[in-house]
């Protein structure tokens, strides 16, 4: 017997159950009662709560800690709850839907969990009475607030840039998870008058620098080459340079190169790379602070979406295009 079950049967919200069972002043007596009448009847005991009632408890969904991204963004969001005396408990979904779902299921089902910081690109079914808050995604969601980075715009000027340079010719280089990423730029591609070709989109099933040495031999093996490209992320444009590079290719006399979120070895690679930064310690900074907001003030219903802006920072990866 789950609480969303018994918050249905006692036909109240599922905040309210989870309130109830952990004795909180903030429900009434009879409702209380109520509650707990339907819960031992159907088996459910109240749950072991914590002894200090005065420190929340957060928890953190995340696809995956193996990427950089990920990595950087989650222990940043640990120091950031720890700076208000919070140890949160983190967990894998895996980018499954099911398995994510699955998690948000049994952290509204704990009744000890005061707020959610996801990264899941899903959106949860169900309405949720704990306090969420999205991060990074690109497609916001009305039922929680959403923090991200504004990838559209930043993919608009990092094409913009490269036009100004002299390329026409400009490809995208991507994976199963950046859909989103390929679709920013073919619509600015589209504003900005570009005409984009299908063999210079590629869109790989494997992960981090093993998609830009798979996209840089598909390149290689073309008539007509990009002179230029945009990475979904900062691994896969290392990863192309590298194999370009291997087979004397010039980074970036024969192609320039551009990737995103400028992870720190970014300006530390054989040739420094020009990249969007994406200022993910303000997102982690304004996440948590909305999340405490809306765990302090429940009553307060009101979502938003903020978007952070994107940086091009410029090193060595572009150059204007050579005289043919």
């Amino acid at each position: 017997m789950t609480y969303r079950k018994i918050a249905q049967l006692a036909g109240v919200s599922l905040s309210t159950v989870s309130k109830a069972l952990s004795g909180s002043s903030e429900i009434s007596r009879d409702t209380t009662e109520r509650i707990r009448k339907i819960a031992e009847s159907c088996g459910t005991t109240r749950p072991k709560y914590r002894k200090n009632h005065t420190a929340k408890r957060v928890a953190i969904i995340v696809p995956e800690i193996i990427s950089v991204h990920y990595s950087s963004m989650t222990s940043e969001l640990v120091d950031e709850l720890r700076g208000l005396g919070i140890e949160p408990s983190i967990y894998l979904c895996g980018f499954e839907n099911k398995k994510y779902h699955e998690i948000i299921d049994m952290l509204c089902d704990d009744g000890i969990t005061d707020g959610i910081l996801t990264f899941s690109c899903t959106r949860y079914p169900h309405k949720i009475d704990i306090p969420m808050v999205r991060i990074g995604g690109d497609q916001p969601y009305a039922d929680c607030d959403n923090v991200g980075n504004d990838s559209s715009a930043g993919i608009f000027e990092a094409l913009e840039y490269l036009m100004a340079l002299g390329h026409r010719n400009i490809g995208f280089i991507g994976e199963k998870y950046t859909n989103v990423k390929l679709n920013y730029f073919n619509c600015a591609a589209k504003q900005l008058g570009l005409k984009t070709l299908p063999q210079n989109m590629f869109i790989s099933d494997k992960r981090f620098e093993a998609i830009g040495t798979e996209a840089a031999e598909y390149f290689m093996k073309l008539d007509v080459r990009p002179t230029a490209l945009i990475a979904a992320y900062d691994e896969v444009a290392i990863g192309a340079i590298h194999t370009f590079t291997e087979n004397g290719i010039s980074i970036p006399n024969d192609i320039s190169i551009i990737g995103i979120n400028d992870i720190p070895s970014a300006s530390y690679a054989a040739i420094p790379l020009t990249t969007l930064r994406t200022y993910n310690s303000e997102i982690i900074r304004l996440s948590v602070k909305m999340l405490m907001h809306h765990i302090d003030n429940p009553e307060n219903h009101i979502t938003q979406r903020v978007n952070v802006k994107c940086e091009l920072i410029i090193r060595n990866t572009t150059a204007k295009i050579k005289n043919k």
